[in-house]
């Protein structure tokens, strides 16, 4: 690890000046360049003040600011985009956002070969909940690089010397920590940009040569992948897979295996807790989370787990997650699914998770999310990601048959009150950049005629 912590400072340090950081388009960009755009960033800063809003699609940039502000001791506004209701939502968080180009600098310094800066730092994100509106969930730097210390004791030799390549946003906790932070800290290239198709990933392992490569991703993007039979041709190229922001569907697992690739890693946490536990569904192992080091877990009356951490704002203090659990031995858990949320529909109380579970048993469905919807009555509406089964009947039967045979197998369950008679058919959930499925998302689908 480049990384040193004490009580109160972090350090990154170099031994080699033009060490590979990163490489773009297959142009290879050096720590030095990098030392120096950070060194004009700070100087930049140094005339502005009050909290930084951060945002760049752009990986490259995006790290140098980030370290720019780190060093200037300034707070640190992470927005999940950057539309414009969204700005002018947080606008009282931030007093100005930094430029979406780089400052110049003089090309004759020499950079420093050691950055560092305070661990109390404070970066603050945000999440958008089940409602859709963004929350603010401050951390510091400190919390941040103990997991990233981490998460290279835990997975240092699944990954040796491999590059990084990603599917996600920096701008979220599992990103950042993923490919901005930890990379930097064990000197790990980056490759960019993202990728943003599974052609474009088999592209690069075909090229790949010697180099191994470590795939960033999420539940949405693998369930995605429908060319493993040509990624397994360079399986020798994949050193591992992370998966993180959501529910892995049991398929991917399985189709992984089929094509004799090594399952995901399931990386469970969020953005308060940080990181909580893991595991990698390979043929022949159980599915029970094992928890990251440093992590304790609970079950409290309700079932529902409990942590005591180092990446959570108070580390002793326990701290309940929404969801269920069953403790299985010494640090494994097995996940049940999110606490109940209930919802009353024509005065009955419906738990949506139930909903979800239950019509997941039929054979046609995949997959489901249950959203309320309010015009032109409050109602429950369904959205399924059907087996291929499923999409035959749905084509040979026609959309009102196929729902009435799914409201025959709720029907088993639900009073007819309840029941949805409003579904939408799709290829994929609409997942976030955070990896989530909210409310909001949910109903914009049944707005669409």
């Amino acid at each position: 690890m480049l990384l040193n912590i004490n009580t109160e400072q972090w350090q990154l340090q170099w031994q080699q000046a033009d060490a590979e950081l990163a490489v773009v388009k297959g142009q290879s960009i050096s720590a030095s360049v990098w030392r120096k755009d950070i060194a004009a960033a700070t100087h930049w800063l140094s005339e502005q003040d009050g909290d930084a809003l951060l945002y760049h699609r752009d990986w490259y940039h995006f790290s140098v600011w980030l370290f720019a502000l780190l060093n200037s001791k300034k707070r640190i506004v992470l927005p999940a985009n950057d539309k414009p209701a969204t700005l002018s939502e947080l606008s009282l968080h931030y007093s100005f956002r930094v430029p979406s180009e780089l400052p110049q600098h003089a090309s004759s310094e020499a950079p420093p070969l050691t950055l560092n800066g305070s661990l109390n730092s404070q970066l603050t994100f945000f999440t958008s909940g089940s409602s859709g509106k963004p929350k603010a969930v401050r951390k510091t730097l400190r919390q941040l690089w103990l997991e990233v210390i981490t998460l290279e004791q835990t997975f240092a030799e699944q990954l040796g010397p491999a590059n990084i390549l990603s599917t996600v946003t920096h701008q979220h906790i599992y990103g950042l920590l993923f490919t901005v932070l930890w990379p930097l800290a064990a000197r790990r290239p980056v490759t960019l940009p993202l990728v943003d198709y599974p052609e474009q990933l088999q592209q690069i392992l075909a090229k790949a040569n010697r180099q191994r490569y470590a795939l960033i991703s999420s539940p949405a993007h693998l369930q995605r992948l429908d060319n493993l039979p040509q990624l397994a041709k360079y399986s020798h190229s994949l050193a591992t897979v992370f998966s993180s922001g959501g529910p892995l569907s049991n398929s991917v697992p399985e189709d992984f295996a089929e094509h004799e690739l090594n399952a995901p890693i399931e990386v469970y946490g969020s953005t308060e807790t940080g990181g909580i536990g893991w595991r990698r569904r390979n043929p022949g192992s159980n599915e029970n989370f094992q928890t990251l080091a440093g992590v304790d877990a609970s079950c409290n009356h309700n079932g529902l787990l409990v942590i005591q951490s180092p990446y959570l704002n108070n580390p002793q203090k326990p701290y309940t997650t929404e969801d269920k659990a069953r403790l299985q031995g010494q640090g494994d858990f097995q996940l049940l699914g999110r606490q109940d949320r209930i919802v009353k529909i024509a005065e009955k109380r419906v738990a949506l998770n139930e909903v979800e579970q239950f019509i997941q048993r039929h054979d046609w469905v995949e997959s489901a999310k249950a959203c309320v919807l309010h015009s032109p009555r409050v109602e429950l509406g369904l959205v399924l990601i059907l087996t291929p089964e499923g999409v035959n009947q749905l084509s040979t039967q026609g959309r009102f048959k196929a729902r009435q045979e799914l409201r025959h197998h709720l029907l088993q369950r639900f009073e007819k009150v309840v029941v949805p008679k409003r579904f939408r058919y799709v290829q994929q959930l609409p997942y976030n950049g955070a990896g989530k499925v909210t409310q909001t998302d949910l109903q914009a689908l049944f707005e669409e005629e």
